[in-house]
């Protein structure tokens, strides 16, 4: 018996050598004719061993890198790619669906959730309209793109937080990654004395606006914030509740020297809605009066527009003067760009209100549209640069009406499912938790009014987890009858809904 082994052994290990020697050669003669993609074959394997067998490890690596990433553009085109997250999130956005397609083995009440209809129906319009898209290549790489950010980090993201530890080791993961990212764009802009003009540059090559850079900080405060103030429902400890303070402190230094009004419209936002929910007001409420507001500022539309395109001037250095223009909507240049570029929209959607011009079409196709009377001087008149400024108006032009249908849907659904689990939630953990997800999101659905960043990583990491924890908490915290995710993290009760091979949980 011993000699088989041995001799297996030994035809095991000449067969290794042999491949070995020819992955070598092959290399090699490969490397002679500048060809040296089979180099990378290795790590390739390794990293699918991992993405098989160790998912969660490497959705917490994502976490982790995602504020550190790099955009490199692809020489001679004009594609990019993020490393090191896009990548994995590829690769791990395929075997997801490959193993759902062999073994069809995922959680029903995950298909079944209110928020998973809203985005699965919402990606089928973007397939819909790529289709009739006037541009598909641009605009099927758009929906690529959201596919492996709602695979990864929503489909995926609530398997691993069906786990409470889990939860908290993701937001850890990403928050101090993030704070390294603000201590490094915080020493950078004060050099500068913390001009304004430095903003842009202050954190790239991290962030390469200063916008996106304020909307994940302001994603990220709240959680902080809470995990500052309520440490015992977590489980952190003194040393944990410490950091927790000092990110929040540096979270809050670099929204304010960040100079981004829609972040600090956000926050405020965020505020109001935290007194809301401290009220108990019900969604009912709130949805009667926003359409009220929103009412009473249609019916007034045509004067406060004039009453606030008085004054154009660039945007000023002045704090006290920026935010002033916060509510003084057309004051400089910047403000009277953006509604340059709703208008634009809007005139596009009027050609094409049902399907619109594709998916991420927009900043191709809105030149024409423009009018000499609304563009001002950071204008663009080749129309290949920029974007709508605003997560509704784009959708409206690229995918018509629908689109912005599926996007005000996916705020309501997320918005009513965290009040319920802030209002009767079974524990003060699920409560908080519920509570610093959504207070994260407002901040970012405030800001889409004015921006748009769900195509880049940093927002699209953090906005779809957020969403996956409140559609965890539903399912596996709040409907759970059994209290063992209360007691044990979640580990164990729900083992079975996981796929055969992605063991994550």
């Amino acid at each position: 018996m011993l000699h088989k082994d041995l001799a297996l052994n030994q035809k095991q290990n000449t067969a290794f050598y042999l491949a070995m020697f020819a992955y070598i050669s092959i290399n090699i003669v490969l490397y002679i004719f500048n060809f040296m993609w089979l180099s990378v074959l290795p790590a390739v394997i390794i990293i699918v061993w991992l993405l098989i067998y160790y998912p969660r490890n490497v959705l917490f690596f994502i976490a982790l890198a995602t504020p550190l990433s790099v955009k490199l553009s692809l020489e001679g085109s004009d594609l990019g790619i993020t490393l090191p997250t896009e990548p994995l999130m590829i690769l791990m956005m395929l075997l997801f669906w490959l193993k759902l397609f062999l073994d069809g083995d995922y959680d029903k009440r995950i298909w079944k959730h209110p928020i998973t209809i809203i985005l699965i129906f919402n990606l089928v319009w973007i397939f819909i309209t790529s289709c009739t898209s006037v541009m598909p290549i641009v605009s099927f790489k758009f929906l690529l793109a959201r596919l492996w950010y709602i695979t990864c980090f929503y489909f995926l993201g609530i398997l691993v937080f069906r786990n409470f530890a889990n939860i908290k080791t993701f937001i850890w993961l990403f928050c101090f990654s993030l704070a390294f990212v603000v201590i490094y764009t915080l020493k950078r802009h004060a050099a500068q004395l913390f001009e304004q003009s430095y903003t842009t540059i202050a954190p790239q090559p991290f962030f390469m606006d200063h916008g996106i850079y304020a909307a994940v900080m302001c994603l990220m405060l709240p959680v902080m914030i809470i995990f500052a103030i309520k440490r015992k429902p977590f489980g952190h400890s003194t040393w944990q509740q410490f950091f927790a303070i000092i990110i929040s402190g540096i979270f809050i230094t670099g929204t304010f020297f960040s100079y981004t009004r829609a972040a600090w419209i956000g926050l405020a936002v965020s505020v109001l809605f935290l007194f809301i929910f401290l009220f108990r007001i019900r969604f009912l409420t709130l949805l009667i009066t926003a359409v009220m507001m929103l009412g009473i500022l249609a019916y007034f539309r045509t004067e406060i527009y004039f009453k606030l395109a008085a004054d154009k001037k660039v945007s000023s250095s002045s704090v006290e003067q920026h935010l002033q223009s916060m509510y003084n909507i057309s004051t400089d240049a910047s403000n009277l760009e953006r509604i340059n570029r709703w208008h634009s929209a809007l005139r596009m959607f009027y050609e094409r209100p049902i399907l619109g011009w594709g998916p991420n079409t927009y900043m191709f196709q809105y030149a024409p549209f423009q009018l000499s009377n609304e563009m001002t001087i950071i204008s663009v008149r080749t129309g290949t640069q920029g974007n709508a400024h605003s997560e509704y108006i784009g959708p409206l032009a690229d995918e018509g009406i629908v689109g912005l249908l599926s996007a005000a849907s996916l705020i309501i659904v997320s918005l009513i499912k965290a009040m319920e689990l802030i209002y009767k939630g079974k524990n003060s953990r699920i409560r908080l938790l519920a509570l610093a997800a959504i207070l994260g999101l407002i901040t970012y659905f405030v800001h889409g009014f004015l921006n748009d960043y769900l195509d880049q990583d940093k927002a699209a990491v953090p906005v779809f987890s957020f969403m996956a924890i409140i559609t965890a908490l539903d399912i596996y915290y709040q409907r759970n009858n059994n209290e063992e995710n209360d007691v044990n993290d979640g580990e164990g009760s729900h083992q079975r809904h996981a796929p055969e091979q992605i063991n994550i949980a």
